[in-house]
């Protein structure tokens, strides 16, 4: 859709002489007497100035054209199938993308949570997601977090929607390894 240049600039005049005529029955109205005539004064004022607002809008009216973009020859001869292949690619981009965005804000935030609960500095957590879906998640444990190991296994499954079976909870300290 395209404004022709010729209404644009019409418009553009046609505002800044209402925009005057707005701004001359201010100036006007001021001038006006503190008496009974002054809500008649600024009756016809108002008159004018809506009289001219009114004659704007038809004038743009009657003067502006719009342009539809030329079509192409087959235009709106889309086969479907295509139109749905190319819908279903666009929607799996973007859930590619929220996932690129959303996985790593999740690791930061079990991984705050986690530090919370344990007092634990250094907890590393690596969520694993296939098509925008959490499918579980490693946690790994630098220091004694000084709370049972399937406790931490529940909570970030209960954090993450996931079963517990899905969260994996190493523990790589003083030379133990689970």
């Amino acid at each position: 859709m395209i404004v022709t240049g010729k209404g644009c600039c019409q418009i553009k005049a046609a505002l800044k002489s209402l925009l005057a005529l707005i701004l001359l029955a201010g100036f006007l109205e001021l001038l006006l007497p503190d008496d009974e005539m002054q809500k008649y004064g600024r009756m016809v004022i108002g008159l004018i100035v809506l009289f001219s607002l009114l004659n704007l809008v038809v004038q743009v009216g009657r003067d502006f054209t719009l342009e539809l973009p030329v079509a192409a020859e087959d235009w709106g001869q889309a086969d479907p199938a295509v139109l749905v292949a190319a819908g279903l690619q666009l929607r799996q981009r973007g859930e590619e993308q929220a996932a690129a965005m959303t996985v790593p804000a999740i690791q930061t935030r079990v991984e705050q949570f986690l530090r919370k609960i344990t007092g634990t500095t250094g907890i590393q957590v690596e969520v694993r997601a296939v098509d925008g879906q959490i499918q579980g998640a490693r946690v790994v444990l630098p220091a004694a977090p000084g709370v049972a190991a399937d406790f931490l296994q529940r909570t970030v499954a209960a954090l993450l929607t996931v079963a517990p079976e899905q969260v994996e909870v190493k523990m790589e300290f003083a030379g133990q390894q689970e």
